[in-house]
């Protein structure tokens, strides 16, 4: 009975793979693909079901569940050619380049004279150049692709060899014609249509973009970002009325639910300052829908942004209540995100985050909630966490600009630079160079010392907004890094026909450098003098005119101007601000107290005054009274970082470095993504700490010092690389921050204990001389101690 059941789903197997066989040569494959996995079903070593299964997937452009069905028929047959080379093929175009080498190198091992093994090949010496950066070789390898390209018209890898290698040429019209012909034959590619935008929008055919987007939210009509893109666009080329009328059109088209493009309409009416009628048309769809929570969520999510905070809450706690079984889920678990966003915004961190896992617990892909929580496992030193969240949220939202980023800072926490480049340059990628996330990639381009990069991520986001100034003050600020004065100029030039006062004080700044470079202080103080003099004095070029004249020992000059600006208002406390720093700066330090006394008494909110106060107060002090200042400016200021840092410096001068510790433990606590913070902290912890957790916190908090170049930060890497017993690694950082920080004695003495771990001890014990140069024949605590005793324990290790 058990043979003949077993000779049933076989026989069961074989006729859905024989009605699929119909299906397809009648050409429904939708219905075909339904019976080779009803064969399946029925029988999984079926193996001609599922290599059918697996072309027509491979057809229809669905290449992720092409590649598991491919995948299967290689482990079961695993010289099946056919398999091989289309799992290198789809490798290839996926660029899974593990999976690619292997099953390549499979092919052709199995028949590497097969026209299609031929194909493989060609990709993998492509690759091979363009890893290798061999300009030769990579374009010997695209004119053997053009060759071929009449004998596998519609080859996928052929298609992509000679795009990447037309752009890389430069050939725009080739390649907008093989990205076309991509298109045509995989319409379902959407890493295509952004490829074919970007090409477009670099060769400034604005209206060739324009139609390319249109017709990608024509193609991707459930892919919100790209309709966010055309909206952004069509702002940038001043075609307001044009954008707020597709949105109505989407409305209007829209045949049942039209919540989702009345949402759309209202989110473009708020982002373009016209929020009473966002909120006209909200109330008309309410009434309209009153059953429609997202609705009323979007009302009350305004309502918490106009500060009604509680009640904003309240009503959307009663959204989520009054949702039933019966609701949409997918809407339901978005109202309580919105929810957990409001909790956590009103400081309840503890009820959003058991909110989130409520949301997890009932849709563990709930994209929102899982860049919550991603969000919380950055701050809270699980990168690792983080980067699995967004994983999961890609795999749901492929082009999730945000997750993007979230994923970039993941990386970034975890120490790997690289990785978080490539997602911002992904999130620059999805929201088709939108100004947030260009400034941000470029940014991060521009610390690394990419600064050709930055400008080029910057210009192609200009394209879509000539008039950004946040834009242009970034690429102004590269070109004076690059020298580069003319195009400066221009920056500056444009600054000054948009004329807002952001952009004119932007103009000005850039100028200013130009002058100090090319002219000097000269011409620089005629240039603040003229500023100064204009519309009536401005304040802001006044006060920069005190401090640059402070600068060129000017101090008479200094002291007469700011003097006369305080008489002229004497409530002015910028004024009265700056008349304390010119007191300071020519030495008459009690004046410059009595001023900063006076300031903090008038205006305590102003937590510099308080700093000025303290610092001006250890002055010749044991900074006691200096500390019962900066305790008074915290009354005043509770959550001033600024007094909490200076604080936490004054006690660790003092030796108290548990006091300080705490004070950095409750900085970074606010802000864990503060990078300065980070290194004090670490710093403290591995220095000054000897137990186990304290260094292995330590070393959690560090990671993201990994390839720092900032001296301070690679002595932080390099000591506590030292300490967990990689002392080859912390070489690497320990030596150029030696050689910067040149009069860091500590600096020195780190670098001077590993050459002793290392067996270096000559070169040891030449650092352990140069750090107690800089301690001072008269040097006492703990360092010099430690430092004496090193010396005389490397003398006499030389001596025997």
């Amino acid at each position: 009975m058990a043979l003949a059941a077993c000779d049933s789903d076989e026989e069961r197997a074989e006729e859905f793979y024989q009605r699929g066989l119909e299906l397809a040569a009648e050409g429904d494959e939708e219905r075909a693909r339904i019976e080779f996995r009803n064969a399946l079903k029925q029988d999984a070593t079926h193996l001609d079901a599922r290599v059918y299964l697996a072309r027509l997937q491979f057809k229809a452009g669905a290449l992720r569940p092409a590649f598991r069905e491919f995948l299967r028929v290689a482990e079961q047959d695993p010289e099946n050619l056919e398999a091989q080379v289309k799992l290198g093929e789809m490798a290839f175009l996926i660029q899974n380049w593990e999976a690619f080498e292997r099953h390549s190198d499979a092919a052709i091992q199995l028949a590497s004279d097969d026209p299609n093994v031929r194909l493989l090949d060609l990709a993998k010496r492509y690759r091979s150049a363009v890893l290798e950066e061999d300009s030769a070789a990579r374009s010997s390898v695209l004119a053997e692709a053009e060759a071929m390209e009449a004998d596998f018209p519609d080859n996928g890898i052929l298609r992509q060899i000679l795009i990447d290698g037309y752009l890389f040429e430069e050939k725009h019209a080739a390649a907008l014609e093989q990205i076309e012909k991509a298109i045509v034959a995989a319409p379902d590619r959407q890493d295509l249509y952004v490829t074919k935008v970007q090409l477009l929008n670099g060769l400034n055919d604005l209206d060739a973009v324009e139609t390319e987007l249109y017709r990608m939210v024509e193609t991707f009509p459930d892919e919100q970002s790209y309709q966010v893109n055309l909206l952004r666009f069509l702002m940038s080329r001043d075609k307001g009325d044009e954008a707020e009328a597709f949105l109505r059109d989407r409305i209007a088209q829209a045949s049942e639910d039209k919540v989702v493009p009345t949402i759309n309409l209202i989110q473009f009416l708020l982002g373009t300052d016209q929020r009473d009628a966002a909120m006209s048309e909200l109330e008309t769809a309410i009434d309209a829908n009153p059953d429609a929570h997202t609705l009323r969520a979007l009302r009350a999510s305004l309502t918490f942004e106009d500060g009604q905070r509680d009640e904003a809450i309240a009503e959307m706690q009663a959204l989520v209540d009054a949702q039933g079984e019966d609701s949409n889920p997918e809407a339901f678990l978005n109202i309580k995100v919105a929810l957990a966003t409001m909790l956590a915004t009103n400081g309840n961190e503890v009820g959003a985050r058991r909110l989130v896992e409520e949301i997890l617990a009932q849709d563990g892909n709930s994209v929102g909630a899982l860049k919550m929580q991603a969000r919380w496992m950055i701050a809270d030193d699980n990168p690792e966490g983080a980067i699995t969240a967004m994983r999961t949220a890609l795999a749901s939202s492929a082009q999730d600009a945000e997750a993007m980023t979230i994923m970039a800072e993941a990386y970034k926490r975890a120490g790997n630079s690289a990785l978080m480049l490539d997602f911002l340059s992904l999130a620059v990628e999805a929201t088709n160079n939108a100004p947030a996330e260009a400034l941000r990639y470029a940014a991060a381009l521009r610390q690394d010392d990419k600064l050709l990069q930055a400008e080029a991520a910057l210009i192609a986001s200009l394209r879509n907004q000539p008039n950004n100034v946040d834009i242009l003050l970034a690429l102004g600020n590269i070109y004076l890094e690059l020298a580069d004065t003319a195009r400066a100029q221009q920056v500056a030039d444009t600054l000054k026909r948009i004329g807002t006062e952001q952009a004119q004080t932007g103009a000005n700044t850039i100028e200013l450098a130009l002058i100090a470079r090319e002219s000097g202080s000269g011409e620089v103080l005629a240039y603040l003098q003229n500023l100064a003099d204009q519309d009536g004095g401005n304040s802001g070029a006044r006060l920069a005119l005190v401090q640059a004249l402070v600068e060129q020992g000017d101090t008479d000059g200094a002291q007469e101007m700011i003097n006369e600006m305080v008489a002229e208002e004497p409530d002015n406390v910028s004024f009265v601000y700056f008349q304390g720093l010119v007191q300071a700066s020519v030495g008459d330090i009690d004046a410059a107290r009595d001023t900063f006394q006076s300031l903090t008494e008038k205006a305590p909110d102003i937590a510099l005054a308080w700093l000025q106060l303290a610092r001006l107060q250890t002055v010749g002090t044991d900074g006691t009274t200096a500390l019962e200042t900066l305790d008074r400016g915290l009354q005043a200021n509770p959550d001033s970082g600024n007094i909490l840092w200076a604080k936490a410096t004054l006690l660790q001068e003092k030796n108290d470095i548990d006091g300080a510790i705490t004070i950095y433990e409750d900085l970074y606590a606010k802000n864990s993504a503060s990078i300065v913070v980070a290194n004090n902290l670490a710093s403290l912890l591995a220095t000054f700490r000897r137990d186990e957790e304290s260094l292995a916190r330590a070393q959690t908090i560090s990671r993201r010092l990994q390839d720092t170049d900032v001296p301070a930060f690679q002595d932080t890497y390099g000591w506590i690389q030292h300490r967990v017993g990689n002392s080859e690694e912390a070489l690497k950082y320990l030596e150029p921050a030696a050689r910067a920080l040149v009069d860091d004695a500590t600096v020195q003495y780190h670098l001077g204990v590993v050459y002793e771990a290392l067996g270096r001890r000559d070169e040891a014990l030449v650092q352990m001389h140069r750090a107690m140069d800089k301690i001072g024949p008269l040097g006492s605590g703990a360092l010099s101690e430690e430092v004496r005793s090193k010396i005389a324990a490397l003398e006499a290790a030389a001596d025997n």
